[in-house]
This record gives C-alpha cells, structure tokens and sequence, in this order.
C-alpha cells in the first residue's frame, strides 16, 4: 500500500477540504436531505479530531466515512463500538 491510499482500493483517502466540499455540494444536489445544525456539526468535527479512528484527519476508519460530510448529517451517527461518541 502506498502511503495516503485506501488498503481497499487504488484511490487516495486524502482529500483537500474543498475536495470536500464538492462532494458534499453534489450530494445536497441529489436529494432534499436534513442537516445537522452548525453548532451540532462543530461538535461532532471536535469529536471526531480528537478519536483514535480518524485517518488523514477526514476518513473515520470504523465506517470508511468522511467525516466532515457524515457530520453534516442529522441522522447520522458515530459508528464507535458499542457507545457511539454522538
């Protein structure tokens, strides 16, 4: 594996905050989807920088996730075993 790419496949897990940004516009896009408030999100981000499953400070290794789009998600949730963190 090549330092910076997903064991699974060829594709780089790093991305660019407006890399980002662009999925995230894409999928808003697609369907009418219910958001977390800002605060809410802040919360989770601040959650999610300080947990040991972050990769590359925006892919969550239990779920394979972005974590600045999964946060933005009302119904989303932390996927930590048995006691997710929000």
């Amino acid at each position: 594996m090549k330092n910076g790419e997903c064991k699974g496949c060829s594709a780089t897990v790093r991305l660019s905050q407006e890399e980002i940004d662009e999925i995230f516009g894409q999928t808003l896009k697609v369907k009418n989807i219910k958001l977390a408030t800002q605060e809410e999100y802040n919360r989770r981000l601040e959650i999610c920088k300080k947990c040991q499953y972050l990769d590359y400070g925006t892919t969550c290794r239990l779920c394979g996730c972005l974590v600045q789009v999964k946060a933005k998600l009302a119904g989303a949730r932390c996927p930590y075993p048995y006691q997710p963190k929000w």
